[in-house]
């Protein structure tokens, strides 16, 4: 079983963009799926039938998805 995070850094408002670093971060699970191959389709086609949203707005600002493996089910 694998999960679908989306991961928010808050980043240094004092740094250049180039070398901000974070400052906290927080994490959501959004969605479990079979296998990696579903997980990653459902990142990479937001507003699809997936849980992902189009976050790429916020990529700049430190929001990444990830597969993360759960375990077995």
């Amino acid at each position: 079983m694998y999960e679908l995070i989306i991961v928010i850094a808050i980043l240094s408002s004092d740094k250049p963009a180039d070398s901000a670093i974070p400052i906290g971060v927080t994490s959501q699970i959004v969605g479990r799926f079979k296998d990696l191959d579903e997980c990653k389709a459902a990142a990479s086609q937001p507003h699809a039938t997936a849980p992902a949203e189009d976050i790429s707005p916020l990529t700049t600002l430190g929001a990444r998805w990830y597969c993360v493996y759960a375990g077995a089910k």
